[in-house]
C-alpha cells in the first residue's frame, strides 16, 4: 500500500512541476511578444524638421507653431512644404495642414 502512496505522490509531483512550467511558458510568452513589437523613434538634430517629422510618420506629435499656437495629431504625410496632421487633439474628425517653415518645434514621444 504504501508503494502505491508513493507512486501517487510522485506522479502528482511529475503533473503539478509539469503544470507549473506550462503556466510560466505561457505567461511570459505574452511580455517578450509585447517588447519585441515597439519601435521607438528618435528625434535628430543633424537633419531637417521634415525629415524628422516624416519618421514620425503614424506616430502621435506635437508641433509649435511660430504663432506659438501647438497642435497634436497622428503624422499622416509630409512632403517638402507641408505636414498633414490627422485625429487633432481636442478636434473630433479633423485634420491639418501645416506649412514646415512655420513650425520651430516638435515634441514627440520617444521612449
Amino acid at each position: 500500500m504504501k508503494a502505491w502512496s508513493g507512486k501517487i505522490l510522485l506522479v502528482s509531483g511529475i503533473g503539478l512541476a509539469a503544470l507549473l512550467m506550462i503556466s510560466l511558458a505561457v505567461a511570459i510568452q505574452p511580455v517578450q511578444a509585447a517588447g519585441e513589437g515597439k519601435q521607438y523613434v528618435q528625434l535628430n538634430s543633424g537633419i531637417s524638421l521634415a525629415d524628422n517629422l516624416t519618421a514620425l510618420k503614424g506616430k502621435a506629435a506635437t508641433v509649435f507653431l511660430s504663432s506659438g499656437q501647438s497642435m497634436t495629431g497622428i503624422v499622416k504625410d509630409v512632403n517638402a512644404n507641408i505636414l498633414h496632421l490627422e485625429k487633432i487633439s481636442e478636434k473630433e474628425f479633423y485634420d491639418a495642414l501645416i506649412r514646415i517653415d512655420m513650425i520651430s518645434a516638435i515634441e514627440a514621444r520617444v521612449r
